[in-house]
């Protein structure tokens, strides 16, 4: 399915509940997330079971509505409220949903911009917050252009070094031109706690964030290296 089709009734059932009233352009009906963060322009697929959870995304799908993902502070929080949750998070588009027959509904969501809560709104069976949305901060200049192909040289070398990386991902990364878009890019496939990519999703300005996933990945490449070297000499030894 493609990111531009909607999620049909056979795909995602309405909730057993009264029909809501559609959300103003400042309220997000919020989805608290375990070990995960979505970045603006990625696109993911997202497992839910829990009842609140649910019955937002289903809400979602019934009116179209965007949502809002939250990492949660502590993973095994079961029920979490707003203040279980980091405060700033990315605005996705709903592009799939299948019920499986173990219960889990899973979702494929389409990151678009990052948003920061501003205030809970009651009254709702799942949680719906008003929010602000962040642009990138920070113009594009030489400075930041030169950050952005050192980012991108570094992520291709990252891809040569993994072994069974599809030839294609290279130059997916080589034809992204937004510095913003390759450094969400990026910094969701980086194999990091999902803490530090929140501190990245809050990174607003543009120059930090691309600086910070490059010290990042140039992290990673360097233990690839180090990893390749170590199989090589393995290899002689025998």
């Amino acid at each position: 399915m493609s990111t531009n089709e909607k999620p049909t009734p056979e795909t995602a059932a309405p909730a057993d509940t009264p029909p809501t009233p559609t959300l103003p352009p400042d309220m997000l009906i919020i989805l608290p997330v375990r070990n995960m963060v979505l970045f603006p322009g990625v696109v993911m697929p997202v497992a839910i079971k829990r009842e609140k959870t649910v019955a937002g995304a289903q809400e979602a799908v019934r009116t179209e509505a965007k949502i809002g993902f939250l990492l949660q502070k502590k993973a095994d929080t079961e029920d979490p409220g707003f203040d279980d949750l980091h405060r700033v998070g990315t605005v996705a588009s709903i592009v799939r949903y299948l019920t499986a027959p173990d219960g889990t509904h899973h979702l494929v969501c389409q990151g678009e911009r990052r948003f920061r809560v501003l205030d809970q709104v009651s009254g709702f069976p799942f949680l719906v917050a008003r929010v602000e949305f962040l642009p990138d901060t920070g113009a594009t200049n030489p400075d930041v252009e030169a950050r952005a192909l050192y980012l991108k040289q570094k992520a291709v070398e990252a891809i040569s070094l993994l072994p069974q990386a599809p030839a294609e991902l290279a130059n997916s990364i080589q034809a992204i031109e937004s510095p913003s878009m390759l450094a969400d890019m990026i910094a969701s496939f980086l194999d990091i706690k999902a803490t530090d990519k929140q501190e990245l999703l809050e990174t607003t300005e543009l120059r930090d964030r691309l600086e910070r996933v490059s010290t990042l990945l140039t992290r990673r490449v360097e233990v690839l290296k180090l990893s390749r070297q170590i199989e090589e000499q393995t290899k002689e030894a025998l």
